[in-house]
């Protein structure tokens, strides 16, 4: 028994560490979105902010409308990062394209490191990524050839 505690508790502490980082945040939320569904996997990435707890209203209110957009979209196929920004050392925001058989989605997960703990700050998502497109692909968006 001596040794099995030394043991859990090193597990414990390894897993607490490696889910001190953005990007393993991101693996486990997506983990839990293809596993167990869409309000354990939002649980999870809410729970890694205290200050979440006095938004439990709002936090059900983004669960059940995504699980209304979602029955409205099939089957999800995985999920593709869009782009990474960042402002210092200290605040990353992730965006994503969710794909499913209708259409693709995008999440945007913003995470905030005040000291030495990262935190999800806030998750949005949208069904907009069409009309971004199409407004990046007009012409006054394009590069002109200014050579003659």
């Amino acid at each position: 028994m001596k040794k099995v505690l030394p043991i859990v508790l090193l597990l414990i502490s390894v897993n607490s560490f490696a889910q001190n980082d953005p990007q393993k945040m991101i693996d486990e939320f997506f983990n839990l979105y293809k596993s167990k569904g869409v309000d354990t996997s939002l649980d999870y990435l809410f729970g890694t902010n205290k200050w979440m707890d006095n938004s439990k209203d709002q936090i059900e209110g983004v669960k059940f409308k995504l699980n209304g957009t979602l029955k409205m979209l099939g089957e999800y196929y995985g999920y593709n990062l869009i782009t990474k920004k960042s402002v210092g050392d200290h605040y990353w925001l992730y965006t994503f394209m969710v794909r499913y058989d209708r259409q693709p989605l995008r999440f945007s997960i913003l995470f905030y490191k005040p000291n030495d703990q990262w935190r999800m700050m806030n998750f949005s998502y949208d069904d907009k990524l069409d009309d971004e497109l199409e407004e990046a692909a007009k012409a006054y968006r394009l590069k002109q050839n200014l050579e003659y």
